[in-house]
């Protein structure tokens, strides 16, 4: 009898360790992905499995949002077709005057016809830059700016980014890309959401690439350096 409760104790005990364990585990291993997960500027043709997807997809939507007013759609494109025909309909932003995809009228110097931004601009670089069409699956979000969130576009990128590491936990490389927005929003918009089951109202705000990371593919070359904690935050107190 003694050594019966001695042994009940005992694994009592190490259930107890064992449980305690889980919360500083999960934290640790959360912190991990996002201290190294990078920008997956390259993907394979891998297809994103089905149960995957709706993996990530509930992950954004267990994002958390002002009045829980959840002002998002998302739209998971596996359809290469598709992908063609937004990548086919858009400009990029950011491309100089008079070249290939700027606004109509753009002045040089300005992007899209707006001023460049104030300060230092972090320099050009070659190597692979994925966009639509270059990744197995996109997810395309859209926002409703007519809700009651003080900042829908904010709850959006809580979203994406709840997203973004369901992805990378889940062993695939991601991308935030917001150029195919010019595209989703453009004189195509109405037909897109037609096609996409959204409602005309709403407006695309990102999309998010996700496939496996093509690790034979020049990406490093492109990375720009992330600055530190002495010239981007302050601790008070």
């Amino acid at each position: 009898m003694k050594n019966g409760v001695y042994r009940f104790a005992v694994l009592a005990l190490v259930l107890t360790l064992l449980i305690s364990a889980v919360p500083a585990a999960f934290a640790e291993t959360t912190v991990d992905t996002i201290m190294t997960v990078g920008t997956t500027q390259a993907f394979t043709d891998e297809k994103v499995p089905e149960e995957d997807i709706r993996t990530i997809l509930q992950a954004g939507l267990a994002a958390e949002s002002a009045i829980n007013q959840q002002p998002w759609f998302f739209v998971a494109l596996t359809d290469q077709e598709v992908m063609k025909e937004i990548s086919g309909s858009g400009m990029p932003f950011g491309a100089p005057g008079g070249a290939p995809g700027s606004a109509p009228g753009a002045a040089p110097g300005k992007m899209d016809g707006k001023e460049p931004p104030k300060g230092d601009m972090p320099p050009m670089a070659t190597g692979a830059k994925a966009s639509v069409g270059d990744s197995p699956l996109a997810i395309l979000v859209y926002v409703n700016e007519k809700s009651m969130s003080p900042n829908p576009s904010f709850d959006c990128g809580l979203a994406v980014q709840n997203m973004y590491l369901a992805a990378a936990s889940l062993g695939y490389g991601a991308k935030v890309v917001s150029s195919p927005t010019n595209a989703l929003n453009g004189e195509k918009h109405d037909e897109f959401c037609e096609k996409f089951g959204v409602d005309p109202e709403m407006k695309a705000v990102a999309v998010l690439l996700v496939g496996k990371a093509d690790l034979s593919a020049d990406a490093t070359s492109s990375a720009s350096v992330r600055e530190g904690l002495e010239s981007k935050t302050s601790i008070i107190g």
